[in-house]
């Protein structure tokens, strides 16, 4: 069997409180804001239900039709779903699971522009993740203040944690960068260069031959 996606996780969580079809499994992740944290579409959870049907994760409950509305199928958690989903909520929470972030990236090679265009673009992120963090906070307050209790929140809290983070960090970069504190336009230092040489291993692939 396959290891379950993120969109399988966030559907046996739904059929864990009760039988749902497809439509009703979509409107709810959207309406619970769960569209923040997995990309899902409604052919995302048609596709998820079909493939967790065929590996017995899921059963069919019954169909129905309302008016003239498409009939729908209801599905439901079986005993395998339920220990399949243990299983890989566990991993998720404690196994290693490394992610490349495509900012990683951006910044390993920053260096190669100029500070003013980096300086432009970092203060489109730092805005972009401030208004982000804003959304958020208010989001979560309200929901607090509705009676829903922090267990059912920890995802949202770390996200907040993060995006506090890298806010910071993104404002004392920029000011950093402003100042010309990073000395941008700077080359390696020979030190550094130096260092590195001295820690590399003799080269012995050439013998002598004389």
């Amino acid at each position: 069997m396959a290891e379950l996606s993120a969109v399988a996780v966030l559907v046996l969580a739904l059929l864990h409180e009760q039988p749902m079809h497809p439509y009703q499994l979509h409107q709810t992740l959207v309406e619970r804001g769960d569209t923040r944290i997995v990309r899902v579409n409604a052919g995302a959870v048609y596709h998820g239900v079909e493939r967790l049907e065929r590996d017995g994760l899921v059963e069919v409950v019954g169909t129905d039709r309302a008016g003239r509305r498409p009939e729908r199928t209801t599905y439901r958690i079986t005993d395998a779903g339920r220990a399949a989903f243990a299983a890989r909520l566990t991993s998720l929470l404690g196994d290693e699971h490394p992610a490349y972030p495509l900012f990683t990236v951006g910044l390993a090679e920053a260096n190669e522009l100029p500070a003013d265009v980096v300086v432009e673009q970092l203060t489109r992120r730092r805005d972009r993740e401030a208004e982000h963090l804003e959304r958020l906070g208010v989001s979560y307050g309200a929901v607090r203040e509705r009676g829903l209790p922090r267990r059912f929140l920890l995802d949202v809290e770390h996200d907040l944690a993060m995006l506090r983070a890298e806010v910071a960090w993104l404002d004392r970069t920029l000011d950093e960068l402003r100042g010309d504190a990073l000395d941008w336009a700077e080359p390696i230092p020979m030190s550094y260069l130096d260092a590195t040489m001295a820690l590399r291993p003799p080269d012995t692939s050439a013998k002598d031959l004389s």
